[in-house]
């Protein structure tokens, strides 16, 4: 066997911007829209697109809304700094209804800012400022550093995991890695848990802060531990010595904070990297749920982490949901949103309707390729997108993103427009992340327009019929994935180990290794007569990264 980096860093530019994710069965299409716009309700969930602002499934008009980021304590009456992906609280206004929501305030504020310390591509995570980030099908990338549109000396943009770097040595001859900001929630196991793992629903890459100021750097997290003037956040010490510390009042910072509260810790100078101890300009209690005055109406996006029986109740960002009223409970590790009232502790949430966006045991694809056709759903606001032969359902919690030009506010790209902006899209070349039900029915967790590309791709578990084929000098490895036939010269199949380096990148590997039923792959090529073909020597346009089974029987996002 011999070492592959350079074939396999050459594949791993677009690796992952698909999420090859392993499990198998379990029901992910989500219900109807559920409730939760009424006046004055409060909305936690992640933007999915604009022309006005989709969160939860509930077009927000945003005309005399303001946007407030909570970190640096300012507001601002322009949306335009939004991004689909972004994990938001929106306030409604006192005249918005559940047919017409209509936002008075939208809070921002991601749980991490700082230099990417670690990746590993086969688990799905990254660890920055100490933190644990979890990256799933859903999450979404952009890139605005200034070389991604300079004239001169561009770099590619960042679409995946794969595109990061990583910060090497330490100390002072460290040399950082991506500077990236996070949003997302929280990963509880209950509302005491001492676990800070963040669910990624957009990782934001920017040029490092060139001076120190602001807001810059930032972890926010569940209080594992406190001690004389440090709290401990994930794999994070926080120095609160000469912070201004906020519960919400000002408060000591040797005695304002608990172990179980979710704590931020902001500072605008860079702590040393690989980031393991920093100190805090400011540290704010922050609440668990966007509104805490009982009988709020609420509804929150969040992934299920405990589950009760009797009485029925599950946990979502370490807030205990009271499932008396549903008529079944969520699977543990399902991403849901849960409409209901704040209780009359104004910690909890009494639920009145569900909906699951991500069932914990769904088998995971991505696609990327060109758009065939574009149909009207059965019912409103739904629809059927063609790519690869693939029939892939998209609707309102569907994140739409067009990669190939700036927001239009006169022509946005939302489910209502879907249809015809695609249809207008100079470039009809989509990456498209899905879920498969226990039928195989495809829902589209995600759909990106990206520069046109004459490369086509698919992720996901190799099928168990037809059977894969081993191939030889004079015949080519075959196999399917969710149908899709895949046609590769051997000399093309990168077998890698369940080993891999800080970095993600598999250890021993080998070319031309057997493909076979239940493998997770990731597969690069040009798609022509029903076919992916995979032609030799491997690279970014031609490969087939063979990961094995190490994550099968597991959601796609390793929790």
């Amino acid at each position: 066997m011999q070492r592959l980096f350079r074939p396999l860093a050459i594949a791993a530019t677009a690796a992952l911007i698909l999420a090859a994710c392993g499990g198998g069965g379990g029901s992910s299409s989500p219900s109807d829209t559920i409730s939760g716009a009424s006046a004055g309700a409060m909305s936690s969930g992640t933007v999915t697109a604009f022309g006005s602002v989709w969160v939860n499934g509930h077009e927000f008009a945003t005309t005399g809304a303001k946007v407030f980021d909570d970190d640096a304590g300012t507001s601002t009456a322009d949306t335009s700094a939004l991004e689909v992906g972004m994990s938001v609280d929106i306030k409604a206004s006192s005249s918005s209804s559940d047919r017409h929501p209509d936002a008075a305030e939208i809070h921002v504020h991601p749980l991490v800012r700082g230099a990417v310390d670690g990746s590993d591509q086969t688990a799905g995570t990254l660890m920055v400022m100490g933190q644990s980030i979890q990256l799933t099908a859903s999450t979404l990338f952009s890139d605005h550093r200034a070389c991604v549109n300079a004239a001169t000396s561009p770099c590619a943009a960042v679409t995946g995991q794969s595109g990061l770097s990583v910060t090497t040595g330490s100390g002072s001859g460290a040399v950082a890695g991506s500077y990236v900001t996070v949003h997302g929630f929280l990963f509880a196991s209950d509302a005491s848990s001492g676990d800070a793992n963040v669910v990624a629903t957009l990782v934001s890459v920017a040029d490092a802060p060139a001076s120190a100021t602001g807001v810059a750097y930032k972890a926010e997290g569940v209080v594992k531990a406190v001690g004389g003037s440090t709290i401990t956040i994930g794999n994070l010490t926080v120095d609160l010595s000469a912070a201004n510390c906020r519960a919400p009042g000002a408060v000591s910072c040797a005695s304002g904070f608990n172990v179980g509260q979710v704590v931020s810790a902001i500072a605008a100078k860079a702590p040393a990297l690989p980031a393991t101890t920093f100190s805090a300009d400011f540290a704010f209690l922050r609440a668990r749920i966007a509104a805490e005055t009982p009988g709020a109406t609420v509804d929150v996006e969040g992934k299920v982490s405990a589950i009760t029986m009797s009485p029925p109740s599950f946990v979502i960002r370490g807030i205990t949901i009271d499932a008396s009223a549903l008529a079944s409970l969520p699977a543990s590790g399902d991403v849901v949103v849960v409409t209901g009232t704040v209780a009359s502790n104004g910690q909890s949430i009494v639920a009145s309707a569900l909906k699951v966006l991500h069932a914990a045991k769904a088998a995971s694809f991505g696609f990327e390729g060109d758009a065939s056709n574009v149909a009207a759903g059965g019912a409103a606001d739904t629809f059927v997108l063609s790519l690869l032969g693939q029939s892939v359902a998209v609707n309102a919690s569907t994140r739409l993103l067009d990669l190939t030009q700036r927001p239009d506010p006169a022509n946005p790209f939302n489910i209502s427009t879907f249809q015809s902006y695609l249809a207008a899209s100079a470039s009809q070349h989509l990456i498209v992340r899905t879920l498969a039900d226990a039928a195989g029915a495809l829902t589209a967790t995600s759909v990106t327009i990206v520069r046109p590309s004459s490369t086509s791709a698919v992720s996901g578990i190799v099928d168990s019929t037809p059977a894969p084929v081993t191939g030889s000098a004079s015949m080519p490895t075959t196999f399917s994935v969710h149908g899709l036939a895949v046609s590769a010269d051997p000399a093309a199949v990168i077998k890698l180990s369940a080993d891999h380096d800080s970095h993600g990148f598999g250890g021993m590997s080998r070319i031309g290794g057997m493909v076979a039923a239940g493998d997770r792959v990731l597969v690069f090529g040009n798609f022509a007569s029903s076919t992916l073909t995979v032609t030799a020597p491997p690279s970014a346009k031609n490969v087939v990264l063979d990961f094995g089974q190490g994550l099968r029987g597991r959601d796609c996002d390793g929790f």
